[in-house]
């Protein structure tokens, strides 16, 4: 989804998942930054204009506690008071890329709550400075890479540095007084360096332990590391390839940060694929091998038509076989820790991996796995996978009802049924299916034929996600399915609620600053509800979006606002779901409104209507 700002600032509190988000332009009023609180995550964030108001920052954790924050895929430049402000939490950054951001690209560390014994990992992360940085009225340019702010147990690892000769660098990793007592291992990290700034330096007069490992150096400028320091530490190396955001991130647009491109610093193309070769084909495929993994290892995959290889991989280890029936299998040779990538259009029918190593897979910007991807292949005409997944620790307890029939199944080796979970036949057609899970991460899987009827769990209030063929649905959806199933066909209603949380389409919104902010309205005077707030979904001709979002208050559809149109689709006369403050709905060529009052905590666009969300409207 891309939000356009045309006025406002972008704000907003996340406490659960924020995922696929494209923000363009810049801000137009101080202060931006989306509040993300310890447990949240942040998976494909993408905002390659930033801020240039006072106070401007991408993400900021306004609070601490040992619940870990997740940022991936994600990408922010040109802020003027720090990229990702994060020094709270302990946080897991990977696959980020922070450019010409003023005072920080990255600032960590533990304090209000946070145990200093946690453990902040930034990994395969691109931090760079290409161009002289903005600044507010509080503070001068002085852009330090990763700032460590507080005490806390922090790793670096698999990270870029680009850091030019511009005005307003500073050091390229800062350990600063405020965090002495810390560990800190920064290890396979490459560093290009034109400027004046440190490498590493340490403020805390020596009152840190410090590793450096295996690290390289390029570039003109300084080569100063001010700790004392155990392990290998950093070589002079001038062949090393860095990667441009959209390698790092998978997102395109991340390569639109301004003072990205090639010929600047060591970008010359050489490094991998540009916005324009990425496009070729149509599906990116990570695999990255755990660092836990004891040797080198080679899993391969097959594909129903051409592979070509993507900005991570090797082409004189890493191979692709045409096997002569359309078919291509790629082998990726794959040390611990390493990563590559490949492109392709068609889909994932076999593969194989290694029995005694774990391999992360991601398609396209979003984690999976690949008994999924083959699974969903063979099952897609007639089956559904339908994944049930903790986000947080503790038991959750869980029952659906399935129009049809359902089996174990088992997606990885943390998402897999059998263990207490159960399916029973009720002898009409029907069977339920009851299970538990719980810690988060892990979960249950189902291959259902037919169509789920509800879905209910306990507690009400734990952090879960549906998967209904690798997409994230929203589990109230499914009464809404059966609700209309007297008046629709099934597979009407399947296209008309499937949640598509992947979905990068572009989207011409006209005013969607994310607003989570606090809100005080209460009920009027006359005991009707005081909803002062407007959502609007402005469709298009000839094309269904599908939605839901939640608020914080109450929501009622605006009947005077929306506008089901006679001579578009047929859709615009399929009644929506608003009710206990979920919305589940869809437009074509129409308009659907919504008044609500408190806050808009989780929205799902898949298509490219304009959404737009104003408060006391």
């Amino acid at each position: 989804m891309v939000l356009n700002l045309e006025s406002g600032t972008m704000d907003g509190n996340i406490e659960g998942r924020l995922e696929n988000v494209v923000v363009r332009n810049s801000n137009h009023e101080a202060k931006a930054g989306i509040n993300v609180a310890p447990g949240a995550t942040v998976d494909g964030f993408i905002w390659p204009e930033g801020g240039q108001r006072d106070e401007d920052r991408a993400l900021y954790t306004p609070d601490g506690g040992n619940d870990r924050l997740t940022v991936r895929n994600s990408a922010w430049g040109w802020m003027v008071n720090n990229g990702a402000y994060l020094d709270k939490p302990p946080v897991t950054m990977e696959h980020c890329a922070a450019v010409n951001n003023n005072i920080a690209n990255v600032r960590v560390g533990h304090r209000d709550g946070t145990d200093e014994s946690e453990r902040t990992v930034i990994r395969n992360s691109l931090i760079a400075v290409t161009e002289p940085v903005e600044n507010d009225d509080t503070n001068v340019p002085h852009s330090r890479g990763i700032r460590l702010r507080h005490p806390a147990d922090l790793l670096i690892e698999n990270c870029w540095f680009i850091y030019l000769d511009v005005d307003g660098t500073a050091d390229l990793i800062e350990l600063h007084d405020g965090a002495a007592g810390s560990t800190v291992e920064i290890r396979d990290c490459a560093f290009y360096n034109d400027s004046d700034g440190d490498l590493v330096r340490d403020k805390s007069n020596g009152e840190m332990d410090v590793t450096i490992e295996n690290c390289t150096v390029a570039g003109s400028g300084s080569r100063a590391i001010e700790p004392d320091y155990d392990g290998s530490g950093i070589t002079e190396d001038d062949s090393v390839n860095f990667p441009y955001p959209s390698e790092v991130t998978g997102y395109a647009a991340a390569d639109e940060i301004a003072g990205v491109g090639d010929g600047i610093g060591p970008w010359d193309g050489s490094a991998g694929s540009t916005v324009q070769e990425q496009d070729s084909m149509a599906h990116t495929l990570v695999l990255h091998a755990a660092a836990e993994n004891d040797s080198t290892i080679e899993p391969t995959f097959t594909v129903d038509g051409p592979v070509e290889f993507a900005g991570d991989a090797e082409s004189d280890s890493d191979t692709i076989t045409d096997n002569g029936d359309g078919t291509f299998t790629v082998t990726s040779v794959l040390a611990p820790d390493e990563l590559d990538s490949f492109r392709f259009d068609d889909s994932v029918v076999d593969y194989s991996l290694p029995a005694d190593a774990t391999v992360d897979v991601s398609l396209d910007g979003t984690t999976t796995t690949f008994a999924y991807l083959v699974g969903a292949a063979s099952t897609a005409d007639t089956e559904d996978v339908v994944e049930v997944i903790a986000r947080q620790s503790g038991e959750l307890n869980y029952e659906f009802v399935v129009d049809g029939t359902a089996e174990l199944h088992e997606t990885s080796s943390k998402v897999t049924a059998g263990n207490g979970d159960s399916i029973t036949d009720n002898g009409d057609g029907t069977v339920t299916v009851t299970g538990f899970t719980g810690n988060d991460g892990y979960g249950d899987a189902y291959i259902v034929d037919g169509s789920v009827q509800s879905f209910s769990w306990d507690p009400q209030d734990y952090a879960f996600d549906v998967l209904v063929n690798g997409n994230v649905v929203d589990p109230l959806s499914f009464e809404a399915d059966s609700t209309d199933d007297s008046t629709t066909d099934t597979s009407t209603e399947t296209d008309s609620t499937t949640d598509t949380s992947t979905d990068t389409s572009t989207d011409t919104s006209t005013d969607t600053s994310t607003d989570t902010s606090t809100d005080t309205s209460t009920d009027s005077t006359d005991g009707s509800v005081d909803r002062p707030h407007l959502v609007t979904i402005d469709g298009t001709p000839d094309d269904v979006t599908t939605y839901t979002f939640t608020v914080s208050g109450s929501v009622a559809r605006d009947e005077s606002l929306s506008q089901a149109t006679d001579d578009g689709t047929s859709w615009d006369q399929i009644e929506d779901i608003a009710s206990d403050g979920k919305v589940v709905g869809l437009v074509g060529s129409g308009v659907d409104a919504y008044r609500f009052s408190g806050s808009v905590t989780e929205i799902t666009v898949d298509g490219d209507a304009a959404i737009s969300i104003q408060r006391d409207a």
